[in-house]
């Protein structure tokens, strides 16, 4: 799991048009924890305070001794921040690492295709590739994300780091898959050549 609070401790907050030139883990660190999402707190050498919590609809998460916190009022970096003053409350300079994993789906032309919950900074490629990569039937070229009813064409998805590919919770990624005669093009041509043999035979 990655630690994302100290990446962008100087330049918060950050607008959303600003984050578009960040890199994907940067603007995980800006971005904001959603409902769906997992929230993952490791509090070095505290096994009994350390846990993974669900955000809420109401965006609201339960930490260990400090209750329900609205965590969707932060962006990641500055919930790790405020969980580690919390913490001072009770553990002397509490070492805090936390991790946003998102809900997403990966379906169509995947070797395994399921429910995945991901490091909010991982790509979507490093998503598909989570997911055993792309079968022999899958047309690369074919990959989109389904957010909120829009389909979001991906074609670039193996180098795109822009925050079109940047994932969501509750995203269901699909790896589409070649044609029919993309698929059997060796085939349709063999069967192609015996029938113009047997043409050639009964014309002779």
């Amino acid at each position: 799991m990655r630690t994302l609070g100290f990446i962008l401790a100087a330049a918060l907050p950050v607008t959303l048009s600003a984050q578009t030139s960040l890199l994907p883990l940067q603007r995980a660190a800006a971005s904001r924890p959603q409902p769906g999402d997992r929230i993952a707190v490791h509090i070095v050498g505290e096994p009994y305070l350390s846990d993974t919590v669900m955000i809420t609809d109401r965006g609201d998460a339960p930490f260990a001794k400090l209750g329900v916190v609205h965590v969707t009022d932060f962006t990641i970096a500055e919930l790790e921040d405020t969980l580690r003053v919390r913490y001072e409350k009770y553990l002397r300079t509490p070492a805090i690492q936390l991790s946003v994993l998102r809900r997403v789906i990966v379906e169509g032309e995947v070797m395994r295709p399921n429910v995945y919950f991901i490091d909010v900074a991982t790509t979507l490629r490093e998503t598909i590739a989570r997911a055993g990569g792309t079968t022999e039937a899958a047309n690369r070229n074919k990959v989109w994300i389904i957010r909120q009813g829009e389909r979001i064409d991906v074609p670039n998805w193996q180098s795109n780091q822009s925050l079109t590919a940047d994932l969501q919770s509750g995203d269901q990624v699909i790896v589409g898959r070649k044609s029919w005669l993309a698929l059997n093009l060796i085939g349709a041509i063999g069967a192609a050549g015996v029938v113009t043999s047997i043409v050639l035979a009964l014309t002779r």
